[in-house]
């Protein structure tokens, strides 16, 4: 009888037990969650003062770029305010509990999506494929290249879409295009694909190519370049305007009539023309006073004050010595000229691809900036446009990688801090 209590009792006990062990484990998870929720909060309003802090630092970046915007006939070079701004983010700029890193890049040092010619394309070691379809893509006529995907590939893909025919909107576009992955865009190409001596086989495809990349159409006094194919031009006005003789003038006149649309399709025509070969001064007038755009802010121009010597060689006509040259004799305070360039060569070859590809000044930068709050960063980039002397932000993206200070080249950590809170 006794031994059935013990075991009574030992089974209460035993339930009591389990029952006290339940609720502890009970509260620990409850506990466990509440941290959790707790820490959620935290990260979650630690990530949106490091945005805060992101958006802040791009519109104290928007003062450096207003600088550019208030003398569009200067050139923009590398030694500028706006280029040293942030130190190539290894400078932290504290605001208040919060802050931030910054770096400011020359649009225009990038090949632009949207106006890349063919032969450049060719020079960025890509299949031509690739090529075929990149350039269908962004065309809006509906008749396919030879290797170029058309809607029916695409249409058949298990996420299916059409082809875009129009501009990229953005470079991450590309990865929508047949032929182009991660690896392709983010990777150096170790497959040598091209047969073109200035193929660039050694820098990511994605740190070579950009969009609304423009610059200022202006001659040595700031004012506009005279628009060799505006119908309304006169003999008299181009030779006035260009400061050449009115002669020469008249050949440029006479010949825009015998091209096709009676529009000349670049400059390089210009210097082919009879009595413009050899010329220098006439060339000369050529490269800094004329123009074949109706509008004084021209798309797809290389500066050549900022640009890498690889993105310099993929322009025809431009070899890697040339390019290596022309990064290696900049003058201090840039190339305010594109004339200035005839001093590395004369050549016709490179003397076209210079008056069709290259300028001396930017009107569109890239701000990149990493925000960060406690233990939480968010990195974006913003698009900043100039028109009319006045910097508009026009894309805010963020950044594709988690980790965008060594993805940008920045020191690490960073080495300079900066107290903002009383300036």
């Amino acid at each position: 009888m006794l031994s059935k209590v013990y075991r009574k009792r030992g089974l209460v006990m035993v339930v009591t037990l389990a029952a006290l062990a339940g609720v502890v484990m009970g509260v620990a998870i409850f506990a466990n969650n509440q941290n959790n929720a707790v820490q959620i909060s935290i990260n979650r309003n630690e990530l949106r003062r490091a945005r805060v802090a992101a958006l802040a630092g791009m519109q104290y970046a928007m003062n450096s770029i207003q600088a550019v915007a208030d003398a569009p006939q200067d050139p923009v070079t590398s030694e500028d305010d706006w280029a040293v701004l942030g130190q190539e983010g290894s400078e932290t700029f504290i605001l208040g509990n919060e802050s931030f890193r910054i770096q400011i890049v020359d649009n225009s040092t990038f090949l632009d999506l949207n106006t890349v010619t063919e032969a450049q394309l060719l020079n960025l070691n890509l299949t031509q494929e690739q090529i075929d379809s990149l350039l269908y893509w962004r065309e809006q006529g509906t008749n396919p290249r030879t290797e170029g995907a058309k809607d029916e590939y695409y249409n058949g893909l298990s996420k299916p879409y059409n082809t875009h025919l129009n501009r990229f909107q953005n470079v991450l576009e590309l990865l929508n295009v047949k032929g182009f992955n991660p690896q392709t865009l983010f990777q150096v190409n170790t497959n040598t694909i091209s047969t073109s001596a200035n193929a660039v086989t050694d820098i990511p495809l994605y740190d070579l190519i950009g969009l609304d990349c423009f610059s200022t159409a202006s001659n040595p006094e700031g004012d506009g370049k005279a628009n060799i194919n505006l119908p309304t031009l006169t003999a008299q006005q181009l030779a006035q305007n260009a400061q050449i003789p009115q002669a020469n003038a008249q050949t440029i006149i006479q010949q825009r009539g015998l091209q096709p649309n009676q529009q000349f399709p670049n400059l390089s025509t210009v210097i082919n023309l009879p009595g413009f070969q050899n010329n220098q001064t006439l060339i000369r007038s050529v490269l800094d006073r004329m123009t074949t755009s109706a509008t004084e802010r021209v798309e797809g121009r290389i500066n050549v004050n900022t640009a890498t010597s690889s993105v310099l060689q993929t322009i025809p006509g431009i070899s890697q010595d040339l390019a290596e040259q022309i990064v290696s004799n900049r003058p201090s305070g840039g190339y305010r000229l594109l004339s200035e360039l005839l001093t590395v060569s004369s050549d016709s070859a490179f003397v076209g691809a210079v008056a069709d590809s290259l300028c001396v000044n930017s009107q569109s930068f890239l701000i990149r900036i990493i925000g960060k709050a406690g233990r939480m960063t968010v990195a974006i980039q913003a698009l900043v446009t100039i028109n009319n002397s006045v910097p508009t932000i026009t894309r805010i993206e963020d950044a594709p990688f988690p980790d965008m200070a060594s993805r940008w080249n920045w020191q690490e950590p960073a080495t300079e801090t900066t107290l903002l809170e009383n300036q």
